[in-house]
């Protein structure tokens, strides 16, 4: 599995409710979703630090001074778009070739078709969020399906 589908997977399993008024997930489902979610978590925050330095690395003295600049004249102005833009250029092909990494570490993130049911009762009218797009309930556990459920 690559980083991008680990953090695909990581975006839609933190959204599974465990509990949803009277109806709860059982003990040992509710921990294998948690030890899921927390060795995701593990990796995803990884990659934002490991981004985070990287973005620190490329952006040059040159252009932080000219970020912080208030009244930059036209010259000024066009540096700055230029360091700017090849900053982000780099930034972006970052993401491109970390994003297609191999994650050695292996996750057991299978869930049964019985574990999916359960899942299912407990979030059938769950709505939800995911990186500011709002996703139907229906269309959540079709996700959490096809990214989890293997028969």
């Amino acid at each position: 599995m690559v980083l991008n589908d680990l953090l695909t997977k990581q975006n839609v399993i933190t959204k599974i409710l465990l509990k949803d008024g009277d109806k709860e997930l059982s003990k040992e489902l509710k921990v294998k979703i948690m030890r899921i979610r927390i060795a995701y978590n593990k990796i995803k925050k990884q990659f934002d630090e490991d981004a985070q330095e990287f973005s620190k690395q490329i952006v040059s003295d040159e252009l932080r001074e000219l970020a912080n600049k208030q009244d930059r004249t036209s010259e000024e102005t066009e540096r700055f778009n230029e360091l700017n833009s090849k900053a982000n250029s780099e930034y972006q092909e970052y993401l491109i070739q970390k994003g297609n990494e191999e994650i050695t570490d292996a996750i057991d993130d299978s869930l049964t078709m019985e574990e999916y049911s359960d899942i299912l009762d407990i979030n059938s009218s769950n709505d939800v969020e995911i990186n500011g797009n709002k996703i139907k309930a229906a269309d959540l556990m079709e996700a959490i399906y096809d990214l989890f459920v293997k028969e």
